[in-house]
């Protein structure tokens, strides 16, 4: 899911928001009126035995299912009619940025960039030109902060309402999970600098968690293609340059920390000891990770599936590694905080 842009909020209106969560409240109203008729509604006396027995459990299973999917429709209802709420706020603040704008002289790009559009005075003498250029490029960074801070508005409610989606809809959230709203607006809001200070302190610590050198991070540029890469084994991290302003590279950086794992696991498995020696894949058992883990990611390793190899995209998908991975990075993503993406940002600019 790209960012939202500027020229994206500037379109953003409340109003099919609210529409929409009325339509689903309407529609789980239907529903649990047709759960309760259904889980009221008595098997006919003249059953008996497994006939009886087999009712009951159908009735029960659909009751469920309906009930599940009450369930689902209220979450996004919710999310809904507090994203109207939301887009409400960031609806008025872009209104008064565009006032403040025209009212300045500056031009607003829908990349959120901020140009002076004013025609400079006549100067008597150098320090007057230099105090008006530095009043209008303090007035025009202003006006970029206050963008910045609707930007990361928008990030959150984009975050709400994908969180919201029920598992089974969308196979890119089932697969690798939404940030928060907290820390979707949290990472909308950071610099470039920032962001690689907060990957470079979270490889750095995922590193020291499972023993080995921290690994060089590398970022290749967006038309690269894929989202990140574990190469020498973990020595390396390679990361989409692309992604950076998206959290979802949270869930990269963790997926390629956990194939580094996974290579640590299977070395420390092989690695010859004398009987009186600590074995070191105790720290691995330590963290979830069996001898039969091990040996499953060293035979998948051994013939690993890539689609650059001429193997289909679903092999590379289900083998054994990347779904590992995949559940790590999906995890990283889904349970990061934004106290810890401050904490971590602050320690990896020390």
């Amino acid at each position: 899911m790209p960012p939202v842009t500027f020229g994206d909020v500037r379109s953003w209106r409340p109003g099919p928001l609210g529409t929409a969560g009325d339509g689903l409240k309407r529609d789980a109203d239907e529903l649990e009126r047709s759960r309760d008729a259904l889980a009221t509604q008595s098997v006919p006396s003249s059953w008996t035995g497994l006939a009886r027995l087999a009712a009951e459990v159908r009735r029960r299973a659909l009751v469920a299912r309906v009930e599940s999917h009450v369930e689902g429709k209220r979450t996004v209802q919710r999310a809904l009619y507090e994203a109207e709420t939301d887009v409400t706020e960031i609806e008025r603040m872009v209104a008064d940025i565009e006032s403040a704008a025209t009212a300045q002289q500056f031009a607003l790009g829908d990349d959120g960039s901020v140009t002076d559009v004013s025609d400079p005075p006549t100067f008597e003498s150098v320090l007057d030109a230099v105090e008006w250029t530095a009043r209008r490029s303090s007035q025009a960074r202003a006006l970029a902060d206050e963008i910045t801070v609707v930007l990361g508005k928008a990030a959150a409610v984009d975050a709400l309402l994908a969180g919201s989606i029920p598992r089974g809809h969308v196979d890119h959230v089932d697969d690798y999970g939404v940030a928060s709203p907290e820390v979707a607006e949290a990472w909308a809001t950071m610099t470039d600098a920032e962001r690689r200070a907060f990957i470079e302190q979270y490889v750095e610590e995922y590193a020291d968690r499972i023993g080995i050198d921290t690994p060089e991070i590398v970022y290749e540029p967006e038309s690269w293609g894929p989202w990140g890469q574990a190469r020498d084994n973990g020595g390396t991290i390679a990361l989409n340059e692309g992604i950076l302003d998206d959290p979802f590279i949270i869930n990269t950086v963790a997926h390629e920390m956990r194939h580094a794992h996974q290579y640590e696991a299977i070395d420390d498995q092989d690695d010859f000891r004398f009987p009186w020696q600590e074995d070191p894949f105790d720290m691995h058992e330590d963290q979830g990770i069996s001898e039969d883990d091990a040996d499953t990611w060293e035979e998948n390793f051994d013939d690993y599936q890539s689609t650059d190899n001429g193997d289909t995209y679903e092999e590379y998908f289900d083998q054994p590694v990347e779904v590992d991975a995949r559940a790590e990075g999906k995890d990283a993503l889904e349970d990061m905080t934004a106290d810890e993406v401050e904490r971590l940002t602050e320690e990896g600019q020390r």
